[in-house]
């Protein structure tokens, strides 16, 4: 599917204060000043979106909610953009989302859900959405979307153990197994499935699995060699990777690629 022209949308985007940075990647604003049309491979990262002006679509043509969270998934999205749709979002770490928010993880993978489904909306996101309509720049929308987090915060830590189960998958070489995980964790391995899900919204090895994507992706080049791409991103060869690839995106990599 094309990539929208850089000239259809405005995006400013940073990394959240030190306080945050356990639990958020980074905040995001993006500005469409044309209808827009675009698309998502899978990621390690659950998003909490505040739509401040218009609303956009979902691929099955359902709106997305105004104050919307999307678990993680393993299947492409869609997204249809009004022109004019203003969104500030923020971009949680793997950990991030069950410590924030707090309800299990595993409830919304895949799915795309309003606020009020995870936990009674706090006035502070109503004033949210206003400061953010009436922001001066984006730069500003970013400040005041930092604020509700930091004060959504709290004395929410993310879960240690599964922070560290995190760190070892993504030092992990290709072919590592759970069960290791399992033993360097100290759980046994329905133990910590049971913990991974709840807390990540997915199991080890779904987990894995979308992080080799997500490197794969973070690499590619134009014509770069698709076999070595796949090992450099943790496949055991490009036929995994293309297995993969096909089962996520629905088509080979070389067909995303080239259509992109």
């Amino acid at each position: 599917m094309p990539a929208p022209s850089p000239t259809d949308v405005r995006m400013l985007q940073r990394a959240p204060c030190a306080a945050l940075r356990p639990l958020v990647q980074q905040l995001i604003v993006v500005e469409c000043v044309a209808d827009v049309r675009d698309s998502h491979l899978p990621d390690t990262a659950s998003v909490l979106a505040f739509s401040f002006r218009e609303r956009c679509r979902l691929d099955d043509g359902r709106a997305v909610p105004t104050v919307a969270f999307t678990g993680l998934h393993d299947r492409l999205r869609s997204h249809e953009h009004p022109r004019g749709h203003g969104l500030a979002l923020a971009k949680f770490t793997p950990v991030g989302a069950a410590a924030l928010l707090r309800p299990p993880q595993d409830e919304f993978a895949g799915a795309t859900v309003d606020l009020d489904d995870l936990a009674e909306r706090d006035c502070g996101t109503r004033r949210l959405l206003d400061q953010l309509a009436v922001a001066a720049d984006a730069a500003a929308r970013l400040d005041r979307l930092e604020a509700y987090l930091l004060h959504r915060l709290g004395n929410a830590r993310p879960d240690p153990l599964v922070a560290a189960a995190i760190g070892w998958l993504q030092r992990a070489p290709a072919g590592a197994r759970i069960e290791t995980l399992s033993r360097h964790i100290g759980l046994s391995q329905s133990a910590l499935e049971r913990r991974f899900r709840r807390i990540v919204g997915v199991t080890p090895k779904r987990y894995a699995s979308t992080l080799r994507l997500e490197r794969a992706l973070a690499a590619y080049r134009p014509g770069i060699d698709l076999a070595g791409l796949a090992l450099t991103a943790g496949y055991y060869d490009q036929a995994h990777f293309n297995h993969d690839f096909r089962r996520t995106a629905g088509l080979s990599p070389g067909a995303y690629f080239g259509s992109a």
